[in-house]
């Protein structure tokens, strides 16, 4: 994980480690670690950040996720 989700802000895109199950070639299942693209959609003071899977799925960022920044949104530009 690059940082504490608490840096996370709307707006900010990351990608997600799931893992998953995947069958095989008849020997078993395996578990396939992918990363999933995400943007950030809301942070709330008392609430998990919120994101947008690619697939349009909203999910909560926890503190047990691994995450890494695909790109930051910069507030310093704006203003």
């Amino acid at each position: 994980m690059a940082a504490s989700f608490h840096v996370l802000e709307p707006g900010d895109v990351i990608e997600i480690k799931y893992r998953v199950w995947r069958a095989t070639d008849g020997h078993g299942d395996d578990v396939v670690e992918r990363w999933l693209r995400a943007s950030i959609t809301s942070c709330d003071r008392h609430a998990w950040p919120l994101a947008r899977l690619a697939d349009g799925q909203m999910t909560e960022i926890r503190p047990f996720m691994t995450w890494r920044w695909v790109a930051r949104i910069d507030r310093r530009a704006a203003a």
